[in-house]
């Protein structure tokens, strides 16, 4: 049996987890998807358990069935080469620097006036608007900016799994099917943008939900927090109850560290992130300059590195390091709580958050759809409906009379919306 996307053509130009698991959920269903690699590889190639010079297990998870061609993108005749790749492509999957694309003439722009039917899907950190849209950023850096790392008594804890990524990978698989969907019917594709920062409101829609008339519109909380810290409260005491960290070995240049005044996190997931990194914080790491450097302890040199590392860091306040890591273009982020992401200006500015008005408990903040559709955009148009509201709306459209409708009212069997009294 074929699967639903045989005869689909795919190019993937993305790294690490959240394109590639997507480009491997549409090869899973049939899809040809011609993975574009640098001449190095995925750097997923070598992260986790390494099987080969470039076969890891991160990579191998995350890239099954598909086609790998490695090349030199920068080159003008490898550009060229892509560019008539994706002139022929139904689909392409890009978690591009903001820019990169352009640069390189494979944005949607450019693409779509080639081949007009492509669905072009966009990954990127923060959004495409707003002061952080050329920022670079991994699963736990977005899982701090949004207030979802639970702090412990040893400093945040990051969960184990990159779910934010996975998150982005399944909101841009959805949305690839329903742009399709959409050109079946048009015969047109469109551009898809879906965050990291979107997806990490989307997971915590539980939380982020927020209605006026029991929560207050939370404005504030920031001041609020500087209050408890100048009356001698730590964060922890702030957030409350502290869980116990179980022993672990925490990589030296990627995860939470505590600064002067905060706690920074570092999301250098490759190796020449680290390398970088390494470099910033003025540590000398033969591990990862040395390709004659033999270890014999990957523990004990894991923890001598982690420790140099978490020392200069604690020697600067956060706004200090974060200034050093932007200007060096290095994923670093501060850790927030969730609260602080109800007044951050690019939150709104990317339209990840929204403000709707509900008939019955009135004002109310919510997540936004979760993918951004160039042609067919998504909207909150209503909040949502009071228990049977349309009840014989819908009726009259299934064919019953007012009469019939008002006999299964007095039945009982069918019902309209109780009206209540607003707060």
């Amino acid at each position: 049996m074929q699967g639903p996307y045989t005869g689909l053509k795919v190019i993937e130009l993305g790294r690490f987890i959240a394109a590639p698991y997507c480009g491997q959920l549409l090869a899973d269903g049939g899809a040809d998807v011609i993975k574009v690699e640098p001449l190095v590889g995925d750097d997923a190639r070598r992260n986790g358990t390494r099987f080969s010079p470039t076969e890891a297990r991160q990579y191998l998870n995350k890239n099954r069935g598909k086609r790998s061609i490695a090349l030199q993108l920068s080159d003008p005749r490898i550009t060229r080469i892509v560019q008539g790749l994706l002139h022929k492509a139904d689909v392409t999957i890009v978690n591009f620097r903001p820019g990169q694309g352009e640069k390189l003439g494979l944005d949607y722009e450019t693409v779509s006036r080639a081949n007009p039917r492509i669905v072009y899907a966009q990954n990127t950190a923060f959004g495409p608007k707003g002061p952080l849209a050329g920022k670079p950023g991994m699963d736990i850096l977005l899982q701090a900016y949004t207030g979802m790392t639970p702090m412990t008594e040893s400093g945040p804890r990051p969960p184990a799994d990159p779910f934010v990524d996975y998150t982005a990978a399944l909101l841009m698989a959805w949305g690839i099917a329903t742009a399709l969907y959409n050109r079946e019917r048009t015969g047109v594709g469109q551009k898809l943008d879906v965050s990291l920062l979107q997806a990490a409101l989307v997971i915590q829609n539980n939380s982020i939900h927020h209605v006026d008339a029991v929560d207050g519109w939370r404005k504030g909380f920031v001041e609020h927090l500087k209050t408890a810290f100048a009356d001698g409260r730590t964060l922890t005491d702030v957030l409350g109850e502290r869980e116990t960290l179980k022993p672990s070995i925490n990589p030296p240049y990627y995860g939470f560290f505590e600064t002067k005044d905060g706690y920074i996190v570092i999301a250098a997931g490759g190796r020449g992130l680290q390398v970088r990194v390494a470099k910033l914080l003025g540590i000398e790491d033969p591990a990862l300059t040395d390709p004659n450097f033999k270890i014999d302890d990957i523990a004990a040199h894991t923890r001598r590195m982690r420790r140099r590392s978490a020392a200069r860091l604690a020697e600067e306040t956060t706004a200090r390091w974060l200034a050093k890591f932007d200007a060096a273009g290095l994923p670093a982020g501060e850790y927030r709580l969730k609260d602080e992401i109800f007044e951050d200006p690019h939150v709104w500015e990317n339209g990840y958050l929204t403000r709707l008005e509900h008939e019955e408990v009135g004002g109310m903040t919510v997540v936004a759809p979760p993918v951004r559709f160039s042609e067919t955009p998504l909207s909150t148009t209503s909040a949502s409906p009071a228990l049977g509201k349309h009840t014989r709306e819908i009726l009259t459209e299934a064919g019953l009379s007012e009469p019939a409708i008002n006999r299964l009212f007095a039945d009982g069997v069918i019902r309209e919306p109780t009206r209540r009294q607003r707060p």
